[in-house]
């Protein structure tokens, strides 16, 4: 018997990756709907994937024997306060908010009393091809996680080489403080502050040390993405004022450090903060190491076949194969014989 499965989405992004990922395991035990304000985009979607499409969320869920929240942040209390009364008996909700305190007790405050609530957070984004290796993180309460139908999504995941980590919703959201609002905000500052300087970023290119690289390559990264869900997960876990507040006097006792020439108190600051990364983040160094490593073979292995050998190429993005020689390498652009032109960071490159 298949399985009816609702998908509540809103605008373009993760919500249309669950859809083709549960129709590339499940396409033949489920009948898929999505919903979505976009009538125009909805329908052109449903029949590309050949799945239904519905602009009325409560009639979409009445049959639905799971359901999927993936809204932004910002409506997710409404959404789920407007739909989740209709939801099924016996059936299965899920969210994939990257905040779960509100939405968790959203979700049970709405749901009726018989519906298995398991709050979800995917730590990727819609450009995985697999998601071996990928985290998800679960805030299920203890006595959701004996449910046959919790233990189906585990099992599920754990064949297909996912990593689970099972916690609580205000465990995850004061991690996801850290782990997301410290890196984005500190992101966001330093590209920010890169536009107000106008540093002009192909100059500085020539300067580059590999790890300005990576970090100019997170903000190139951060920057094309949507800013809306960053703006929502800044404003609405309650754990980042405390962050905020400490990164902000942190910042500032450093700026008084450079302003008084205190090269003491620096040093002792660094040192101390050297010490604690040591003691909980050996492998730091190890890993960046393997990195630049990487990166430094496949720009050896280019220049060492230059007008020699052709090699093969695989996008990044596109899995697209060449099997060309190369002409010229210069500026981290690759030119092969048959005149095409090759950005290094979008490439794989090997023999």
């Amino acid at each position: 018997m298949r399985q009816n499965i609702t998908i509540i989405g809103w605008t373009d992004g993760f919500w249309k990756w669950i859809a083709e990922f549960l129709l590339k395991h499940f396409w033949e035990k489920i009948n898929l709907t999505i919903t979505w304000r976009n009538i125009e985009k909805g329908e052109k979607l449903s029949k590309k994937l050949n799945i239904s499409f519905s602009t009325n969320n409560i009639e979409s869920v009445k049959n639905a024997d799971i359901t999927v929240f993936a809204v932004p942040i910002t409506y997710m209390e409404e959404t789920i306060k407007q739909i989740c009364p209709f939801l099924k008996e016996n059936s299965v909700v899920l969210d994939v908010c990257s905040i779960k305190d509100f939405p968790s007790q959203a979700l049970k405050k709405y749901s009726p009393k018989s519906v298995l609530v398991i709050p979800t957070h995917p730590m990727f984004g819609p450009f995985i091809s697999s998601i071996a290796w990928q985290i998800f993180v679960l805030t299920a309460e203890e006595k959701d996680r004996k449910d046959f139908r919790y233990k189906f999504l585990i099992d599920f995941l754990k064949n297909s080489s996912a990593r689970i980590l099972e916690t609580s919703a205000k465990e995850h959201d004061k991690m996801m403080a850290v782990v997301q609002w410290l890196t984005h905000y500190d992101i966001f500052v330093f590209g920010e502050t890169m536009r107000k300087l106008w540093v002009d970023i192909k100059k500085s290119l020539d300067f580059v040390s590999p790890i300005y690289k990576l970090k100019l390559s997170s903000v190139a990264r951060y920057m094309h993405q949507n800013p809306w869900l960053y703006a929502d997960i800044q404003m609405y876990n309650k754990e980042i004022l405390e962050v905020h507040k400490v990164f902000m006097e942190t910042s500032s006792k450093f700026n008084k450090f450079v302003e008084e020439k205190n090269e003491k108190e620096f040093i002792e600051t660094i040192e101390n903060t050297k010490k604690y990364f040591w003691e909980n983040a050996k492998s730091g160094q190890t890993y960046t190491d393997k990195i630049i490593y990487l990166i430094s073979k496949q720009i050896d292995l280019i220049k060492e076949n230059i007008n020699w050998k052709k090699l093969k190429f695989e996008n990044i993005y596109s899995w697209k194969v060449l099997e060309e020689k190369i002409i010229d390498y210069k500026n981290e652009i690759i030119f092969l014989d048959n005149w095409e032109k090759l950005i290094l960071d979008e490439w794989r490159v090997f023999e």
